[in-house]
């Protein structure tokens, strides 16, 4: 099964790395911008960045992370090369703007894409000294134009009439939502609807609209990472019977096998299923995924939640027969939160 991040991900730094190809000309080093790059997707996509400042702007936070390899860059490299990493970290400016980091419409001094470019070519003249070719701006514009279009048309299309995401926000808990998968399919009318949740809702149909679901919530989970929202949480569906059927498994974990869909997706269980399952459930955690554990009463006593602190977000229903005695005692446990 495809995974959205993944293949958003390669034609993003397959771009890239063209733009940088086209832009720097001469001055292009596939070493130094693979480092520029993989330093950049760390710090846009999967919000890796190691600086202390203190800033409200997004990309002043890549440009730190960018900063910062550049001075490893230049420790490590020949002093021949320093043009070059000094010439790749400037391009990024404009990344910024072709991968929408920074948006031409949040500026009164930039009316298009057309003045970036615009910009563009003067730093090429003044600063790399190259002569800019009369068709350069028209032609790079309609690329850049082009390839926005189609990754905005590459999650446009995988949204789906027949199905929605239901969000449940917190009712105490800010950026954290519970997500499921309603649908709107015509069946015959000899068919109730509490016949049709209850297929819906079990055996092979729950396991398959997995598939639907996490691939919707995938392009949910892309757009807040576009627009650098990595706050929001989303506790999700997830069928244990799976656990049962390995290759089936791992085709619908694999739609969200990548850290920054992981690091916001977790997968709901009960402690019942938790403890029949434990064993594999530890080895999918060792492989980057988030379970959230809806205890139940086959909890037997509170110092057993003590246990649960590997799970980032460890839910008590109102109806636990324990709830009291836990929620008393929630300021011991900094993953419990109630229902």
């Amino acid at each position: 099964m495809r995974n959205l991040m993944e293949e958003y991900l390669r034609f993003t730094i397959k771009k890239i790395k063209k733009y940088m190809r086209t832009i720097l000309a001469t001055y292009y080093d596939e070493e130094i911008v693979k480092e520029y790059i993989k330093t950049y997707v760390n710090a846009r996509y999967y919000n890796i960045n190691h600086s202390e400042k203190n800033t409200r702007a997004f990309y002043l936070k890549i440009m730190d992370a960018l900063n910062r390899k550049e001075k490893i860059l230049l420790s490590k490299m020949d002093e021949d090369k320093k043009e070059a990493i000094d010439n790749t970290r400037d391009v990024f400016n404009f990344i910024f703007f072709f991968d929408n980091v920074r948006k031409v419409e949040n500026f009164k001094s930039i009316q298009d894409l057309n003045d970036v470019i615009d910009q563009l070519v003067i730093m090429r003249k003044r600063q790399f000294k190259i002569r800019t070719q009369t068709d350069f701006k028209e032609n790079f514009y309609k690329e850049i134009k082009s390839d926005m279009l189609e990754k905005d048309l590459y999650l446009d299309k995988l949204e789906a009439e027949e199905f929605t995401l239901n969000f449940l926000k917190h009712k105490t808990i800010d950026n954290l939502y519970y997500v499921d998968l309603d649908y709107s399919i015509n069946l015959p009318v000899q068919y109730s609807q509490i016949a049709i949740d209850k297929v819906y809702n079990s055996g092979i149909v729950a396991e398959d609209k997995l598939l639907v679901e996490y691939t919707l919530l995938s392009v949910v989970v892309i757009r807040d990472i576009l627009n650098a929202d990595f706050k929001d949480k989303y506790i999700v569906e997830f069928t244990t019977s799976l656990f049962n059927k390995k290759q089936k498994l791992d085709t619908v974990l694999n739609i969200i096998n990548n850290q920054a869909l992981q690091d916001k997706i977790n997968l709901n269980i009960t402690y019942e299923e938790l403890r029949r399952y434990k064993k594999i459930i530890l080895e999918y955690i060792n492989r980057g995924y988030n379970f959230a554990i809806t205890l139940d009463n086959s909890l037997k006593d509170v110092e057993d939640v003590e246990k649960l602190k590997i799970f980032r977000t460890v839910i008590v229903p109102k109806n636990l027969h324990l709830y009291k005695e836990i929620m008393r005692r929630s300021q011991m446990f900094s993953n419990v939160i109630e229902q």
